[in-house]
């Protein structure tokens, strides 16, 4: 109709060259990205909010860049937060801060900001899944845990976009996963695509248990005799996340819900090819290393390299938060509000989607697993930057 619309006008007159487009089809402008200030009284229940895990976090942050120069950078990358030397005088107040003490020290060294911005406002929340494994395979533990391979490479871009002064790589993904045959960088095979060695592996799985260490980006594995160990992100092939398990969802062949519980009973029922076949839906994998537990109580370390704290830890777009951000969130968990003070200290495939999308690091086991199934909810946010640091 439009288009019919604008043909009879130009026959009638040269003025409707200039047309526009009805309102109800005009594309809506993106929200710029943009800290506004706000004051702690602003932030809803503030006053009543557990901040403990959030300054454990912050301790954590602090203690993950002490090697780095005070004039660099926050890691990650972001658009705010100025430089490490301006977070040292929170940091050192940190290790001093009594139980109980916790809102005053925030107080007296941040101030808050509301953060505006492109994309999703919405909350989700992971957790770190504790598998049975086995060194070796079998029928039930198939499914291998995988050491990042030798022909892996990572390009980074921002490096390139700088050497050549090109627009178009600064608007690149920061750095691209790649395989090395020949002289040539070529894209690493999708999952369905590759071709993997049972000497890759350390340990082996059910492969529905796999595929949610993967999701979730790390996890324990138990061993019969009671030893477990932990298997930490090591790399990914590069692709972006789609969920096998919603793609069988909206496929009609899961009964019940979307949930690991019921991807793991539909894929006994179905065995190994309708299984590796429900796999491959997802062309992203993930390849992991094996540590140690040091501490039972932390989880694994995020993508700013130390531990995450449960309830203490977000996943966050890096391209706007920077690791080590402290941020409020305001969003909802089982009908009630979720109103808590968490710490930037991860990312993630389905995290990357601008300023307002984050991803709650629950903690370690299926309590936790199952509180991080209910989360998803629309959320504001808040970020706390030290006294004194100017926001452009």
């Amino acid at each position: 109709m439009h288009r019919r619309f604008v043909l009879v006008a130009a026959a009638l007159t040269l003025a409707a060259c200039a047309t526009t487009t009805p309102p109800e089809t005009r594309p809506q402008p993106e929200t710029p990205f943009a800290l506004q200030p706000a004051d702690f009284s602003d932030i809803p229940d503030w006053r009543s909010s557990d901040l403990a895990p959030a300054l454990l976090a912050f301790q954590r942050a602090c203690d993950g860049r002490r090697a780095r120069a005070l004039d660099a950078s926050l890691p990650g990358g972001g658009r705010y937060g100025g430089t490490v030397g301006n977070w040292a005088p929170a940091c050192a107040a940190a290790q001093s801060v009594a139980p109980g003490g916790e809102r005053a020290f925030f107080e007296a060294n941040f101030t808050p900001y509301v953060v505006r911005g492109p994309g999703e406002a919405r909350l989700t929340a992971y957790y770190e899944p504790i598998i049975e494994a086995r060194r070796f395979p079998d029928a039930q533990f198939s499914a291998p845990l995988v050491r990042r391979p030798g022909d892996m490479v990572s390009v980074n871009i921002a490096a390139f976009a700088e050497a050549h002064d090109n627009e178009a790589l600064r608007g690149a993904p920061r750095a691209l996963t790649g395989q090395l045959v020949g002289n040539e960088v070529r894209p690493y095979p999708r999952r369905e695509d590759l071709n993997l060695a049972p000497d890759q592996a350390f340990a082996w799985a059910n492969p529905i248990d796999v595929y949610n260490l993967q999701i979730q980006g790390s996890g324990r594995i138990a061993f019969p005799d009671g030893a477990q160990s932990r298997a930490a992100y090591a790399a990914q092939n590069g692709y972006r996340w789609r969920s096998a398990l919603g793609a069988l969802r909206d496929s009609g062949e899961l009964q019940g819900g979307a949930t690991w519980a019921n991807f793991k009973a539909w894929s006994a029922a179905r065995g190994p090819e309708a299984t590796r076949a429900a796999l491959n839906a997802d062309p992203s994998y993930v390849f992991f290393q094996e540590e140690p537990i040091t501490d039972p109580g932390a989880g694994p370390n995020g993508a700013a390299g130390v531990p995450l704290t449960p309830l203490g830890s977000i996943a966050v777009d890096p391209a706007y938060h920077p690791y080590g951000a402290v941020v409020f969130v305001d969003g909802q968990y089982d009908g009630q509000p979720f109103r808590r003070l968490l710490v930037a200290q991860d990312t993630g495939g389905a995290i990357r989607r601008g300023p307002l999308r984050g991803d709650v690091f629950f903690g370690s086991g299926p309590e936790a697993g199952q509180g991080a199934e209910r989360m998803n909810a629309p959320a504001r946010w808040w970020t706390l930057l030290p006294r004194g640091v100017a926001v452009s």
